[in-house]
């Protein structure tokens, strides 16, 4: 009975060394993480990544504007303001030296300035008449309305020279010059001696002047001014 449990007892033993031999496959204990110290701050890991880089966009700057000059004149004498850029065209104002207007537009030849007057009218006033304050070369070039033709078929009929009554008429007569007239103007060396209506197409000097030759003269008239005139000669009375 001694010698059973003996051989039980030496069993065990043996079963127990052989647990401890190297090579068998019992798992070791997991060795524990190593504690940081407690005054250790965790590294921060920076990431830097290629960014594209913008390129600068240039911003155009406007031109700084050179405040421009207003076309001025100034009349240098007292001047007639017409209706249109020539004499041909009626007087609508009659302005004293020394005023000062903008100027809104010229002929194309730049001898005549357009303004505005007083009452608010548009009218022309000739160039040798003002100074300027600036270069007109960027003003407006303007006309001014249509003005009539010439009589046509202007020509004496009839002279009647009477010397030792001192007396000597002369007749003339025409035809319109087209659309848009509204009358006549017939002159005797340069000076106006009868105006008619647009209706009438015959006149008689009845008071020209004796012992020099005589020049007669017609215009025709609309709302804007005068044409050119038609001229005829007459020879002296004597």
């Amino acid at each position: 009975m001694k010698r059973k449990i003996s051989f039980t007892v030496l069993v065990l033993i043996l079963a127990m060394l052989a647990c401890n031999l190297p090579g068998t496959n019992s798992t070791p204990p997991s060795e524990p993480a190593p504690a940081l110290p407690t005054n250790t701050v965790a590294p921060v890991v920076v990431v830097v990544e290629n960014t594209a880089t913008v390129a600068p966009i240039d911003t155009p700057i406007p031109p700084t504007e050179t405040p421009s000059i207003p076309a001025e004149i100034t009349l240098t004498k007292n001047s007639n303001c017409r209706k249109g850029p020539s004499t041909f065209y009626s007087i609508v104002d009659q302005i004293v030296s020394g005023k000062v207007f903008q100027v809104t537009g010229r002929d194309a030849e730049s001898t005549w300035w357009q303004v505005v007057n007083a009452t608010g009218r548009e009218c022309w006033i000739f160039n040798e008449n003002a100074d300027e304050n600036t270069d007109f070369s960027g003003v407006e070039v303007k006309e001014g309305g249509l003005l009539p033709n010439p009589p046509g078929g202007f020509y004496i009929t009839n002279q009647s020279c009477q010397p030792g009554n001192k007396k000597f008429t002369v007749a003339m007569k025409w035809i319109s010059g087209g659309p848009g007239e509204i009358g006549f103007r017939i002159y005797r060396d340069g000076e106006l001696i009868a105006e008619v209506k647009a209706s009438k197409f015959t006149h008689q000097d009845n008071f020209a002047p004796l012992n020099r030759n005589l020049s007669y003269e017609i215009e025709a008239l609309n709302e804007n001014g005068a044409s050119q005139r038609a001229a005829q000669l007459v020879p002296a009375c004597k």
